[in-house]
């Protein structure tokens, strides 16, 4: 029995704002507001302040080691040897390489991104949509079937929260005011509730125009290490708590000390033995001053680079990166977590790929009018794995029996967009070398013609 637009709307509703929290934490661990390490509750503001200070921003680390490899070449259509150049317009338009990276840096870091593909004035319109405000039922079947989508936000210059469900062929348009009757503004706990069906609107396409990116197993990349980054945070917070306490070293006087003077006055010996560059303090005999010793850190920050070492490995994140200064990592350890680091940013993209292929389906449904998605669409990458120039060089040198084309792609690195410019001034090149070496000849032909 197929759900009303009134049952999809409260389904979806609901898992959303399950799902909202945790987005919402893992979202903090990105951004560098990550929970303040334990003992913030009932803590002065002031003690407050100074934990914020403790907190890494390694999240964001883990997860722009994996995105910034997963680069988006273009888009192949059916049987095409090149790249599309209507999917290539479709990119142009929407400025697909940086919402791409958008997309899967949600993915990787919430473990689920989202986009949208909609007709525009101009042709398709792909849009990136943030998880905390979209999500998507799948069919059980079919995972790649998205039977319905949701998508929720506020408009405070409208006054309304918005609510927009796709379903196959037809999208419907809730709201709810945003103000309450004594006009103060309404806070946004719940997506679900107080909705009014506003209208409905046909979209000539017979399947649900949302895309989900899903991370593996549906976890974003630190997701099962939290507690490895609040423990870095931890240990930082002990180390400035225990820096900011020694700041200043504590004196005491031991031995005997008169605690009123001649005329009976309380003595203020802590006036008496301000400390200063050219301060001298003269003791009565027996009396000695004691100065307290700064505590050894080198255990702590010990102890925080291993938790690093065991959250890059965890991880699989180039030590490198976490921690610049690891200079005495060695050469067989570091090609190694490179390794480590490309065989995971294949799967993801291995992921995040067949995704893109049913999105540029989509756009170019809707680019040429059709209600079905284009199929045979391949999304193009640029190669995962960084090599130095000569490295390339030597690669490109001994694949010599490779298509040009796929030399300046797989091997070089370079876009299907600059390799098409690269071939058109190539052709150029070649054209001007042809009439360079015909000039000699001319030139004595008529030079005899003149004779």
């Amino acid at each position: 029995m197929a759900l009303t637009p009134e049952q999809w709307l409260d389904r979806l509703t609901r898992r959303l704002d399950d799902e909202r929290p945790r987005y919402a934490l893992l979202r903090s661990f990105m951004t560098g507001n990550a929970p303040l390490p334990e003992g913030a509750d009932g803590c002065r503001e002031a003690y407050q302040k100074f934990q914020r200070k403790a907190r890494t921003n390694f999240g964001e680390l883990i997860v722009d080691a994996v995105a910034d490899r997963m680069s988006i070449s273009g888009f192949r259509v059916g049987g095409q040897t090149q790249d599309d150049d209507i999917a290539r317009r479709i990119v142009r338009r929407n400025r697909l390489g940086s919402k791409s990276n958008d997309v899967h840096r949600d993915m990787l870091g919430l473990s689920a991104g989202y986009t949208m593909v909609q007709a525009g004035p101009k042709g398709a319109i792909v849009t990136h949509e943030r998880p905390e405000q979209v999500i998507t039922e799948t069919d059980p079947l079919f995972p790649t079937v998205v039977r319905a989508g949701l998508k929720v936000y506020r408009d405070q210059v409208l006054g309304h929260d918005f609510a927009f469900l796709h379903l196959p062929g037809v999208v419907f348009r809730y709201s709810r005011p945003l103000f309450d009757e004594r006009g103060d503004l309404v806070d946004m706990p719940s997506t679900q509730g107080g909705w009014t069906l506003v209208g409905e609107e046909p979209t000539m396409q017979s399947f649900v125009s949302i895309y989900p990116f899903e991370n593996r197993d549906g976890l974003g990349e630190f997701e099962t290490y939290t507690d490895v980054l609040n423990r870095i945070n931890w240990d930082v917070l002990q180390r400035l708590v225990l820096t900011a306490m020694q700041a200043y070293r504590q004196r005491a006087l031991k031995g005997e000390m008169a605690t009123e003077d001649a005329e009976g006055n309380q003595i203020d010996y802590s006036s008496m033995f301000t400390p200063g560059a050219g301060a001298l303090w003269q003791l009565p005999a027996g009396v000695e001053l004691w100065e307290s010793q700064t505590t050894d850190l080198t255990s702590i920050l010990s102890a925080t680079k291993e938790d690093i070492r065991e959250l890059a490995a965890a991880t699989r994140t180039p030590m490198s990166m976490l921690m610049p200064d690891s200079a005495n990592q060695s050469a067989e350890g570091a090609a190694s977590a490179r390794e480590a680091l490309v065989f995971k940013a294949q799967d993801r993209i291995a992921r995040a790929g067949s995704v893109w292929d049913a999105v540029m389906g989509a756009a170019l449904a809707i680019e040429q009018g059709l209600d079905q998605p284009v199929e045979d669409v391949e999304t193009l990458w640029i190669p995962v794995e960084r090599r130095t120039l000569q490295e390339r060089a030597d690669a490109a040198s001994k694949a010599q029996d490779i298509p040009w084309r796929n030399r300046m792609t797989d091997i070089w690195g370079y876009s299907a967009e600059q390799v098409d410019a690269m071939e058109a001034n190539r052709a150029s090149d070649a054209l001007n070398a042809a009439m360079f070496t015909q000039m000699p000849a001319n030139s004595k032909a008529v030079a005899d013609g003149d004779a």
